[in-house]
């Protein structure tokens, strides 16, 4: 049976797992670090993912302490705006490869019908996650990649569970239980 406290604990485990990976290659490749770290607090990305809202998102981070930063992101949902705002922990923000893990609250499922827009929907909750920043090195730009656990909301699993028993409704696809994140980030 799957139930709150269970995602809970699968997404806590599945942080720990990607912080482990990537505290080993952190490890690795100690010795790369950001030549000119930028002192600036603000960076704005462009992206693909839940923490840049959905498709063709924007997120601004606003990085308070070199180990720690606060984002919103607003994007395209499908049907609509999708948005997230979390905090980020960066576990090692001079080197190269910046591993980092996330905590965020908003968009994380959608639900479209095509010619039955009565049931489309945009649901929230919260959503864990773990990456990298990928610093380059002539550069203060960066990539981020970032693998996501959403808890999607019980309304989300009804919502699933009745369309699949409606006359006329088929279903061709249902998200994955993992998201994946990506964008190119400019300091200001």
């Amino acid at each position: 049976m799957d139930t709150a406290p269970s995602r809970i604990l699968t997404a806590l485990l599945f942080i720990a797992s990607l912080c482990a990976s990537a505290q080993d290659y952190v490890q690795q490749h100690a010795d790369h670090t950001v030549p000119n770290a930028p002192d600036k607090q603000v960076n704005v990305g462009l992206g693909l993912g839940l923490d840049f809202g959905g498709l063709g998102g924007v997120r601004v981070d606003f990085v308070p302490k070199p180990h720690v930063a606060v984002f919103a992101g607003i994007g395209y949902a499908l049907i609509g705006v999708g948005y997230n705002v979390g905090v980020i922990g960066r576990i090692l923000p001079d080197k190269h490869a910046c591993p980092f893990v996330s905590v965020m609250y908003g968009y994380n499922a959608v639900i479209v019908v095509k010619g039955a827009s009565q049931y489309d929907h945009i649901y929230y909750g919260p959503s864990f996650g773990a990456g990298v920043e990928l610093h380059r090195r002539r550069s203060n730009n960066f990539w981020s990649l970032e693998l996501l656990l959403p808890i999607r909301p019980v309304e989300y699993d009804e919502a699933i569970t009745k369309l699949k028993t409606t006359p006329g409704v088929k279903i061709e696809s249902e998200p994955p239980p993992f998201g994946i994140s990506g964008g190119y980030h400019w300091w200001f």
